[in-house]
């Protein structure tokens, strides 16, 4: 009895401690998520911006908050959350910190199934070419094919540069294709599909982003499901077994639930790269932890804080001039990688 109220206790602290971290965690996103919606070429007070949520105040700032800042700053709240939760899937299943959809060519292999869907019409008849859905159902094809892909892999191959090596090689096949594709099509959907595939949350708008909101609701409240399995896998495969785990079944449901945020952000904002490597890393390092019942939440918060910074940076560096937003992340992404390589932590979890 005496034992059961220890782990009972201590089961209470663990829980209570990591409420707190995920408050800390999100205290920025509050900020950031205003200043997307006041500061911009034309600029709107605070009363102006809440007026326009609402559905007052004067005509120019409501459309401008409206149309254009609030499904950009929602654009990248919940895809940032998707890339760092991605991430964090992605690092578990590989049992590599190296591990990111844009790394392994994830994102690559969703932006060519987008390409086909909106350069040449490819959706098997079900929608036009650039229906929201058509968009959503070509990008997640796209991701969980090469996710699959790179899973098998992993499976074969222990060595992380070999992986690393095969993922960037994926990323230069899909990218090769998604260039061949361009140069087939008028230029009309070129200038479209060009301005969209350098990464940008400039393009969201609510007709994308509505019908996106469901599956992002799914996407991130399922992970949580798999953190118990994520736990056990890092654990490896032998002590999963142990518990009774059905490898096939749970890698394949792993392999789903990465592949899905990464489709989602991919169809809003083209690859964004790095956030899912840097969320997760800080998840762990901010918590010391490598549970996922904290990581993938933490993983979310942090993702999305990383992205609305990301976000603005690139609005606002060069401004009138828009910088892609990887141009952005990339900056403390890529250093990142090298210092991870040096270390040797590149190998496992």
């Amino acid at each position: 009895m005496e034992t059961g109220a220890r782990l009972k206790q201590s089961s209470s602290v663990v829980g209570s401690t990591r409420s707190r971290l995920l408050i800390l965690y999100s205290l920025p996103i509050p900020t950031l998520l205003l200043a997307s919606l006041l500061i911009g070429g034309y600029s709107i007070n605070l009363q102006d911006a809440v007026s326009a949520i609402v559905g007052g105040g004067r005509p120019e700032a409501a459309l401008i908050v409206h149309s254009i800042r609030l499904p950009r700053a929602l654009a990248a709240l919940f895809g940032g959350a998707c890339l760092g939760v991605s991430g964090a899937i992605l690092q578990a299943l590989f049992r590599n910190p190296l591990a990111d959809s844009y790394i392994l060519g994830v994102s690559a292999g969703s932006s060519l199934f987008l390409a086909l869907s909106m350069l040449l019409g490819v959706t098997l008849g079900a929608w036009s070419p650039t229906n929201p859905y058509a968009l959503y159902l070509a990008s997640f094809s796209g991701a969980l094919l090469v996710t699959a892909l790179m899973t098998s892999l992993s499976g074969v191959v222990r060595s992380t540069t070999t992986i690393l090596i095969a993922g960037l090689m994926i990323s230069y096949i899909a990218y090769s294709l998604t260039s061949i594709l361009q140069t087939l099509v008028e230029i009309e959907k070129l200038r479209a599909f060009t301005y969209w595939i350098m990464g940008s949350f400039a393009g969201a708008r609510w007709s994308i982003l509505t019908p996106g909101l469901p599956a992002i609701a799914i996407s991130l409240s399922s992970t949580l499901l798999l953190a118990k399995p994520l736990n056990a896998l890092l654990l490896g495969e032998d002590y999963a077994r142990s518990m009774g785990m059905n490898l096939k079944r749970t890698r394949m449901m792993i392999v789903a639930a990465a592949s899905l945020p990464v489709a989602i952000v991919t169809a809003l904002a083209g690859a964004v790269g790095f956030i899912g490597l840097c969320a997760p890393y800080l998840a762990r390092q901010l918590s010391r932890t490598s549970n996922h019942f904290t990581i993938i939440p933490a993983s979310a918060l942090l993702g999305s804080t990383l992205t609305l910074a990301a976000d603005l940076l690139s609005r606002l560096a060069l401004r009138p001039i828009e910088i892609p937003i990887t141009g952005v992340t990339a900056l403390f992404g890529a250093p990142l990688v090298i210092y991870l390589l040096l270390r040797g932590r590149g190998v496992q979890l």
